[in-house]
């Protein structure tokens, strides 16, 4: 566990052979900054879950994952993956397979119960295929990633779209480092309210922290992209950053406390 009062777990790293960097480069940032345990999010583009399986077996308990799987799996892959340990599936808010069943990655992300994390943009956020995504499973775990795609560009009505999303209780959100949102350098200036807009609409308990390692070192950083958060929401409690930077996010991603 880290020095911090309640652990910490980084909802958002991509890893990798091919692409990116392998796991014992987001081994260094993680025990630098403090980091207790991490969620991969499968690059796109990438099929294979192989390296994430095996990175899983490597160090158990430490890390959950979510799968890619092809455009035309009729559920097939899914499940496998899901055989080794996988416990989500990363999927366009928009998505529509290719296959006989164009629900057949949703359909079998709920049966199998596994957390879908959402990609996405404040306009496909409201979109037909989202909204019937969200009337026909209620009870599949969406995340959505990158703060549903918020940029240092999008206003205040735009995230409105973002923030509505909290009346499914099924649904729930990841805060990024402020890189994402705000004009670089670090240490930020002028911060728009999304943080505060997104534990208002969300709450701490249906909010988790990610970095988007490694992206984020072409922005703020690693540890800034965490330092930056904790400092900013300070006046919350101790429970509720707990909740933010750690809680929420095993307990949706089924990672037991360290």
């Amino acid at each position: 566990m880290s020095e911090r009062e309640f652990e910490v777990v980084d909802t958002h790293c991509h890893i990798g052979l091919y692409k990116y960097e392998p796991v014992e480069v987001l081994l260094f940032h993680m025990e630098r900054a403090g980091v207790d345990q991490a969620v991969f999010i499968q690059y796109l583009g990438n099929t294979d879950n192989s390296y994430l399986v095996d990175v899983m077996e490597a160090y158990p308990g430490r890390f959950a994952a979510a799968m890619i799987v092809p455009d035309d799996d009729d559920g097939s892959a899914v499940r496998r993956w899901a055989d080794k340990g996988i416990v989500g599936i990363r999927l366009h808010a928009d998505f529509r397979g290719h296959g006989a069943d164009p629900l057949a990655h949703w359909r079998t992300a709920a049966e199998l119960d596994l957390v879908v994390s959402v990609f996405s943009r404040p306009d496909i956020l409201q979109s037909a295929e989202f909204a019937e995504v969200l009337r026909s499973f209620p009870n599949l775990s969406l995340v959505i990633e990158h703060l549903g795609g918020a940029s240092p560009e999008t206003g205040l009505d735009d995230f409105k779209a973002i923030t509505a999303l909290a009346e499914y209780n099924n649904v729930t959100i990841k805060l990024p480092g402020f890189g994402e949102f705000c004009h670089l350098p670090c240490p930020f200036e002028d911060v728009p309210p999304l943080a505060e807009l997104t534990l208002e609409a969300f709450g701490p308990q249906r909010t988790m922290w990610g970095s988007d390692w490694p992206p984020v070192s072409t922005r703020e950083g690693f540890d800034s992209s965490l330092t930056f958060p904790l400092d900013y929401l300070s006046e919350l409690s101790k429970d509720e950053r707990a909740w933010v930077f750690g809680r929420t996010a095993q307990q949706v991603w089924r990672l037991n406390a360290q």
